[in-house]
């Protein structure tokens, strides 16, 4: 998912989502990270789903102008995508050596992704190290990407006229963004924190689970923004334009007042919505608490574009009895934007000696 080069200049990040793609101009090295400028692209609806580039040739020209337009010059890049056909596998091995490892993982692969593993590029990440039997043993996290999404993207990125030279996946980059610093919101310490971003977007939400900088779990939940829209639109029969005024007017989403109005209506659909979403969540919370002893979460982080809905961190707090927050400040970044909006981008920048 790299060529081998070595960066130590200015480069691009993009974030690849179906309503909108992410950009970032920035540099980084052990001690900081430079953002020189930032921006988000609309995607029209049919471009791109769920990691899959739908038209390629519209694509290409929509990224293409806005990077013209915002005087973007940069052509080293950076790719960050999700999947819910991306698959992630936990496995445990002798400890041996990285090139032992590579041995292991191309005769055994078989045996760890349960597709044809020809059609998947297969990276690693160390998890931890451990005693059982006496012997010590090595717990890797797994993570295949299919070789189209792969492809697709680095030719796509090729004819916008950009030089890629990583293809990085969504949890990695936000878990590589926490473990850089050390604080967030002035309040929260990240050392020794299990933390999991919900970023919930426009099709569907992902699940990252992660402590120092390791990512631990990863899960794609197919609900997302179109699902809370489709639901309001269907239910007060609304137009699209008229949908996003209405999310907005949300004063507090943890409101339940049973006189019949719109606009208890609209907060009642959005909440019922929101809790779909939550169990579902739980789900994936419960794997990571009972896979080990010991394993808890500490602190949830949200972003994407629901997290905007008023109050939607305490409707989340109470639903999880876990601290649940809106990142808007991390003491290592010095970002005057949405730091929920480019949490992937940035993390993305972050080049440590991964395989």
């Amino acid at each position: 998912m790299k060529l081998p080069i070595s960066i130590s200049k200015k480069v691009l990040s993009i974030d690849f989502g179906a309503y909108e793609m992410k950009v970032v101009e920035g540099k980084f090295s052990k001690k900081n990270i430079t953002i020189y400028k930032n921006l988000s692209i609309k995607i029209p609806e049919g471009l791109y789903l769920n990691g899959e580039i739908l038209d390629n040739e519209q694509l290409s020209y929509i990224i293409k102008n806005v990077l013209k337009e915002n005087k973007v010059s940069t052509e080293l890049v950076y790719g960050i995508v999700n999947s819910s056909s991306i698959i992630t596998r936990e496995i445990i091995i002798p400890k041996v050596s990285d090139e032992e490892i590579e041995g292991i993982l191309s005769f055994q692969i078989n045996d760890y992704i349960p597709v044809n593993p020809e059609s998947y590029v297969v990276k690693y990440k160390f998890l931890s190290t451990f005693y059982e039997d006496n012997v010590e043993k090595l717990h890797l996290l797994l993570i295949g990407i299919p070789k189209t999404i792969v492809e697709n993207h680095f030719n796509l990125l090729k004819e916008i006229g950009l030089k890629p030279i990583i293809l990085d996946y969504q949890g990695n980059a936000v878990s590589k963004l926490l473990g850089f610093n050390t604080k967030i919101n002035e309040t929260y310490p990240i050392k020794d924190m299990t933390i999991a971003c919900i970023d919930m977007g426009f099709n569907n939400t992902k699940i990252t689970i992660g402590k120092n900088s390791l990512l631990q779990v990863s899960r794609v939940v197919e609900i997302g923004g179109k699902y809370i829209d489709q639901n309001i639109i269907n239910i007060l029969d609304c137009s699209i334009d008229e949908l996003e005024e209405k999310k907005k007017s949300i004063v507090d989403i943890n409101e339940q007042n049973e006189e019949c109005t719109d606009y208890n209506r609209l907060v009642n659909i959005t909440r019922n919505s929101l809790e779909s979403l939550m169990e579902r969540i739980e789900i994936v919370f419960r794997y990571y608490k009972t896979r080990e002893i010991g394993n808890e979460i500490n602190l949830v982080l949200l972003h994407g574009g629901l997290s905007n809905i008023k109050e939607v961190d305490n409707l989340f707090s109470n639903y999880f009895n876990i601290p649940c927050i809106n990142m808007s400040l991390l003491d290592k970044i010095d970002f005057n934007d949405n730091l929920l909006k480019y949490a992937n981008c940035i993390g993305g920048l972050i080049r440590m000696d991964e395989v």
